[in-house]
């Protein structure tokens, strides 16, 4: 199976570039893939049947098109994945407004929306062990008290836990951006895909795995 997965931006397709082969196996034996970044989530457009603003390349605003595109080339071996930070989203609402765009595709199309919930750094925080083996001096008070997928300001939990410096910085700034750049290179290398505790970690696994 090929896998063409769409993220947010450049951090996602750090971190799922050294989680893939963990989840999937060693690329193309048999499965493959191809991670596709984006510059943020953005918005949907508000008629997806309309050509997207090429000055716009965030994932929403880009979505129905690349949509309607794959469902032109049709690929018994592909499936496309969406990977979405849910942050404060209502999961089931937000879930039936992607599912929708399917309606514009000329034919069926096999795709796939997946969550991280809040935000990519809940799926590290599923793997306290790969935490500790990426910064030993880790405060376990703070993860300890962390709860899986909480809608809680997840990536300053693992700030204040990690770097707690980094927290005085606005949440664009070049300080901030940095960290998650660090976490998604370091501590993906150091997880364990049985042992993660995030459910919406495993059920980007398991979406995987049921093509396999």
């Amino acid at each position: 199976m090929h896998f063409e997965i769409l993220v947010e931006g450049k951090t996602e397709l750090t971190a799922l570039s050294i989680l893939m082969p963990k989840i999937v196996g060693v690329y193309g034996e048999p499965h493959t893939w191809k991670i596709h970044k984006h510059r943020g989530i953005g918005k949907l457009p508000t008629d997806p049947q309309i050509r997207p603003n090429p000055q716009d390349m965030t994932l929403l605003h880009q979505l129905p098109a690349k949509l309607r595109a794959y469902a032109k080339n049709i690929d018994e071996q592909r499936v496309v994945v969406v990977l979405l930070d849910l942050d404060d989203k209502n999961p089931f609402t937000f879930h039936q407004q992607l599912t929708s765009l399917v309606n514009y595709c000329q034919q069926p199309l096999e795709v796939k929306f997946q969550f991280a919930v809040e935000e990519l750094e809940a799926w590290y925080l599923g793997d306290i062990a790969a935490l500790q083996q990426f910064n030993p001096k880790i405060k376990s008070q703070v993860l300890e008290q962390y709860q899986q997928d909480s809608i809680c300001g997840t990536w300053e939990i693992l700030a204040e836990a990690d770097e707690p410096a980094v927290l005085k910085s606005k949440k664009r700034s070049a300080l901030v951006l940095d960290k998650k750049k660090e976490w998604a290179k370091k501590i993906p290398l150091h997880m364990e895909v049985i042992h993660n505790q995030s459910p919406s970690f495993q059920g980007f696994v398991s979406c995987l795995k049921r093509y396999m």
